[in-house]
């Protein structure tokens, strides 16, 4: 295997200016950087990370907890989060903590012991407090993403689910429904808080309340979409639209009704939040809150840079905001149609 030794000889330059060009550190001339680069390609050599992090104190090691990275979502947010580190030249470690306080405990104590730079936070759950001591000795700094978990995080990334869900309430309201079922997601999740706090919101500017309405509360997923929209037909819930708390959900929600026989949106109108990458791709084409994950991942990871870059820094936070994305899912109840055609 060529050593550095190797590729100063055959660049005919000394060590140390073969470690500045590797390292991206100081000033090299053209003349030398282009020789060193070619020794670099015809030895094959690859530089000894391990002792590169010994000698800098720095493992070069980005970390990431998200809720579970087999989801489209999830690997979406983790492919903004590499699309950052990868550009300053960080490696990344990824785990998932499945909302759970022991697993989420478990993939950052992981992280700390692969001596990690820094760590990215998505987490659902409050942090263990044993946890928090062991990242307050491993001195590194911390950015969530969402609702904050972590009492040492010195930066934060958030969703604007409260305007988010606020306009896609007042956007069924304004085409006419007032029978309208929301299908949330788990109750004790900040995104889940914030969403419903901005549908009662977008009521209250109609003189009405979440009483006026039907939530189901559940799971983001799109089995909870089908059960309980199965349900609430079996029951004779009487409804316009349904608003599904994310498109998992909402995909879900089409095929119950496809297979109630109830056609969309001639019969019922279906909202969803996120703009998922099959958003589109359902039938038919789903009427959704588009929010960028990708975006969330490379901010968290942006502001993560920052904050190894200058430790003195933060607290820092950035709100990434939502926007309606209108397909053919939603139309005005059939109702308010004909009154409208009569008029």
């Amino acid at each position: 295997m060529a050593t550095i030794t190797d590729v100063s000889k055959r660049a005919g330059v000394s060590r140390s200016t073969v470690s500045r060009v590797v390292a991206g550190n100081g000033y090299v001339s053209e003349a030398k950087r282009k020789a060193i680069v070619t020794a670099i390609a015809e030895l094959g050599y690859r530089p000894n990370t391990l002792a590169q992090a010994l000698r800098s104190n720095r493992s070069n090691m980005i970390g990431a907890v998200v809720v579970d990275v087999g989801t489209p979502y999830f690997a979406n947010l983790i492919y903004g989060v590499q699309r950052a580190t990868r550009a300053a030249g960080k490696a990344l470690m990824v785990s998932s903590g499945y909302a759970d306080q022991d697993e989420e405990a478990r993939a950052v104590m992981e992280l700390v012991d692969r001596s990690c730079d820094g760590i990215v936070l998505y987490l659902e759950r409050a942090m263990r407090d044993d946890v928090v001591e062991i990242l307050r000795n491993a001195r590194i700094p911390i950015v969530s993403i969402g609702h904050n978990h972590c009492p040492l995080a010195r930066g934060q990334v958030i969703l604007n689910n409260f305007d988010g869900a606020r306009t896609a309430m007042k956007h069924l309201l304004e085409q006419g429904h007032r029978k309208i079922v929301h299908l949330s997601g788990q109750l004790d999740f900040g995104d889940t808080k914030a969403r419903i706090a901005g549908i009662e919101a977008a009521l209250a500017d109609y003189g009405m309340s979440l009483d006026d309405i039907r939530v189901v509360n559940g799971i983001f997923h799109q089995d909870f979409g089908y059960d309980a929209t199965t349900a609430l037909i079996n029951e004779g819930q009487d409804f316009t639209a349904i608003f599904g708390g994310d498109d998992d959900m909402a995909a879900g929600i089409l095929l119950a009704l496809r297979h109630a026989g109830l056609r969309v949106p001639e019969d019922v109108s279906v909202m969803g939040f996120d703009d998922a990458f099959h958003a589109k791709h359902m039938w038919p084409p789903l009427t959704t809150m588009h929010q960028p994950v990708d975006a969330l991942g490379e901010e968290a990871a942006t502001l993560l840079l920052k904050l190894l870059a200058e430790p003195g820094s933060g607290p820092l936070q950035t709100t990434i905001n939502t926007e309606l994305v209108v397909r053919s899912s939603v139309a005005a109840p059939a109702l308010h149609r004909e009154d409208a055609l009569q008029l």
